[in-house]
């Protein structure tokens, strides 16, 4: 509280009555109405939200742990979760979230999402966001660093952040559960090419190229099928080797990872199958027919 100064210069009886001690039930009333106020002013306090994390508006461009904060146009962040055909049934991560507007997109189409967002100021102004908004039941924000983030149990990722983020998150990303997927805006995964890319025209500048990636089975090594050897190398989605029989290795043809889908040709026989971990099964056409089953 503040005196004014007024109020001490009155006359010299008011000023010695200012700094006299009260006695006996005055004193007791006077300390009791301290009291009062005092709790009055702390309740007060306590019902008004702190005005420095309600006034808090981040910078397009301000500096982060690892990288700038800018965020995705509101076109592209809708258009991202078309691509990836996010649904209620999915969990949706977001790793540097920023204001949140990916994570509370998705939780808008009924998807659990999460938002892991090392600025804590930011952090705090998603979950005001998502809550504003109505989905905070769906869509919620930690605080974190996320090269750490447990992204194991994902089935999306929707992403704005450069390609070292990006280039240091694969090994994590290729951990993830076959046909998981990952949707990005502008920076690419390096070294591996999109399952689909679309620049957008309309409603959007200048972050407006989104790249999609289906998280493929890993299926580089040996397989035994019925009659050889299936080896194979893998990169990303991409898969190339050869089949070897008495000796004899064949190249394999237009081998490609849809999730936990795979397809190769032998000679004319074309092979389509699933990989469930260290088994392959499927249906062969062409040359011959059939099912088949390999184990690595």
């Amino acid at each position: 509280m503040y005196l004014n100064r007024n109020y001490a210069d009155t006359s010299s009886n008011q000023s010695k009555a200012l700094r006299r001690p009260a006695r006996g039930p005055a004193r007791r009333s006077t300390c009791a109405m301290l009291a009062l106020c005092l709790a009055m002013l702390s309740s007060a306090c306590a019902q008004v939200p702190p005005a420095a994390e309600e006034s808090y508006k981040p910078t397009p461009g301000q500096v982060g742990k690892d990288s700038v904060w800018v965020p995705s146009p509101p076109a592209v962040v809708e258009h991202m979760l078309d691509i990836a055909k996010v649904t209620r049934e999915d969990f949706v991560m977001d790793l540097g979230s920023g204001d949140g507007r990916n994570v509370i997109a998705a939780g808008k189409r009924g998807a659990r999402a999460v938002g892991v967002e090392f600025n804590p100021d930011l952090v705090g102004l998603s979950n005001r966001n998502a809550a504003r908004q109505g989905v905070a039941d769906r869509a919620s924000f930690v605080q974190g660093d996320m090269f750490a983030a447990d992204i194991s149990q994902a089935t999306v990722l929707a992403l704005f952040l450069l390609t070292d983020n990006l280039r240091r998150l694969t090994p994590k990303f290729l951990d993830m559960k076959p046909g998981s997927r990952i949707v990005v805006n502008y920076f690419g995964i390096d070294g591996w090419r999109p399952d689909f890319e679309e620049e957008m025209k309309a409603d959007c500048e200048p972050w407006c190229v989104i790249k999609f990636y289906i998280v493929p089975a890993k299926v580089a090594g040996k397989w035994r099928l019925a009659d050889g050897v299936l080896e194979l190398e893998q990169r990303f989605q991409e898969v190339f080797g050869g089949y070897t029989v008495n000796g004899v290795k064949t190249d394999i043809t237009n081998a490609r990872m849809d999730g936990e889908r795979i397809r190769f040709g032998i000679g004319g026989v074309q092979y389509a199958g699933r990989v469930l971990g260290n088994r392959m099964q499927g249906e062969r056409s062409g040359g011959a027919s059939g099912a088949w089953t390999a184990q690595r």
